[in-house]
């Protein structure tokens, strides 16, 4: 098939356009899929948080061991989802570079076929133009031959019938003085008209020759014309050609690029995927270790709550027989003081008088203390209520039994309403930097308030007043962040404080 300068180069050029399209395709690609890895990094993340909460009265290594396996383990299917799709961009950018290279390998054949039909064309209108030279030269010549022996063959021509005399060859025929001489004479003037003869046929010869070069003169002008056209469509084309070529090639740069960028992010998503399988096997071990030395921590804390619970129910049975001695006191005065009114009405009567004994009121066990009794110890919002809640480490239900407050670390704490300071340090139990403050009989029971995970403790004894400052919150003992644990015990139980606040 003859090759077309100008419809090649087009080609070419479409190709190179498919890659760069295949390779606007593939990133928007690949931002679509990193938009769905970003939102589900989002919601691991969220959710990892959200352990905290959980994860709170735990061991703080066995909480970070657990934290640090869970985000690990929410990772790894990213990790994995970006190595499939760093794999899946490397393969398309090798299979751009191929196609690249490829397109720039047939630009680079049509531009050398290009410049070939360049060059065949130049060389056809320089053989052209040298034919054409030719033949003017020797149209040229032609035609100076052409005058000269015309010039001759009129010469001659009157010469023999102009002439005068002897000077005519018919005059040199007829003016001869014997046979001899006419015979001589007539040779002489055969000979001369055999000469005008071979001039006429060469005259004529020279004149068809010269419309043969006029015709051929003429029809190398049309070729030289019609190649002109040529020569200009094959540098055109030549052009276009070598355009679409270094087009072609930069393509094939940028394809081999991409291809070497989308490897190498193939090779680090492998290798961030190797880490992570790495770290999920030590988290996992470590895991392992502390969910034991867990079990040992958490029966000493379950202890320290026993003892605890403990010393608040003798407490409160010591306060109930305080109040008991107290109503007992209360009713010894009363009947003595009706006793003795009824003693003055006795004697008064003896004596011919009339004494009505005043009676005192009856004892009373009137505790009017309201709902809200307890003031918050410190503003911030609630970020884990009282109740039961799942332990995902130790898989079971455990009491949280009290409200956290998130407030930054360092935040005043103070005491939630009068009372004495019976309890105030550390706790090895997971409480950190403790305060407890019973608050006396009210509604019946004994009432106690405490104050977990201080960073620093202000009140160690004594009474307090209602907002008196005790302490700065913090994050000490079994805490996973900045926050205040307020716990309210009713005669040793736990209770949730919103019935008091």
């Amino acid at each position: 098939m003859r090759f077309d300068p100008l419809r090649r180069p087009a080609t070419s050029l479409t190709a190179v356009g498919l890659v760069v399209a295949c390779t606007v395709s593939v990133g928007t690609g690949l931002a679509a899929r990193a938009d769905s890895v970003s939102d589900q990094k989002k919601r691991n993340d969220k959710r990892i948080a959200s352990l905290g909460q959980q994860l709170e009265g735990t061991n703080a290594a066995l909480a970070r061991a657990y934290v640090n396996l869970e985000r690990t383990n929410a990772a790894l299917p990213i990790a994995q989802q970006r190595v499939l799709s760093a794999q899946a961009t490397q393969t398309r950018a090798q299979a751009a570079q191929v196609a690249a290279e490829a397109t720039e390998a047939r630009a680079i054949d049509a531009e050398a076929r290009a410049r070939a039909h360049n060059e065949e064309v130049a060389q056809k209108l320089a053989v052209a133009q040298a034919n054409e030279q030719r033949a003017k030269e020797r149209l040229t010549r032609s035609a100076t031959d052409l005058v000269s022996s015309q010039d001759a063959l009129d010469s001659y021509a009157a010469e023999v019938f102009q002439g005068s005399g002897q000077e005519s060859q018919l005059g040199m025929v007829f003016g001869s003085t014997s046979p001899q001489d006419f015979a001589n004479r007539l040779i002489m003037a055969d000979t001369a008209s055999a000469v005008a003869s071979d001039t006429i046929d060469k005259l004529a010869a020279m004149t068809a020759d010269n419309t043969s070069t006029r015709s051929y003169l003429s029809s190398v002008r049309g070729e030289i014309a019609d190649l002109k056209r040529q020569a200009e469509a094959a540098l055109r084309g030549a052009e276009a050609a070598a355009a679409a070529a270094t087009e072609a090639k930069n393509q094939a740069i940028v394809a081999k690029n991409n291809a070497i960028t989308a490897a190498q992010n193939a090779a680090a998503a492998k290798t961030q995927l190797d880490q992570l399988k790495s770290k999920q096997s030590t988290y996992a071990a470590d895991l392992a270790v502390q969910r034991k030395s867990e079990a040992a921590e958490l029966s000493a804390a379950r202890a320290e709550s026993a003892r605890l619970q403990a010393v608040l129910v003798e407490r409160a049975r010591q306060a109930r027989i305080a109040e008991q001695k107290r109503l007992a006191r209360l009713r010894a005065e009363r009947a003595a003081k009706i006793r003795a009114e009824r003693a003055k009405a006795a004697a008064a009567k003896k004596r011919g008088q009339v004494y009505v004994p005043r009676t005192p009121p009856p004892v009373q066990n009137n505790d009017n203390t309201p709902s809200n009794y307890l003031s918050y110890p410190a503003n911030g919002p609630t970020t884990s209520g009282f109740g039961m809640r799942w332990h995902p480490v130790l898989q079971k239900w455990m009491l949280h039994d009290g409200l956290d407050w998130g407030i930054a670390c360092g935040t005043p704490v103070y005491a939630a309403a009068p009372g004495e300071v019976i309890r105030a340090g550390w706790r090895a139990s997971g409480w950190g930097n403790q305060v407890l403050i019973d608050h006396g009989i009210h509604r019946g029971v004994d009432l106690v308030t405490s104050y977990n995970h201080l960073s620093s403790i202000v009140k160690f004894g004594g009474s307090v007043s209602r907002g008196q400052l005790i302490g700065y919150s913090g994050t000490t003992g079994y805490s996973t962040g900045c926050h205040l644990h307020f716990g309210t015990y009713e005669d040793g139980t736990p209770v949730n404080p919103r019935r008091w606040l």
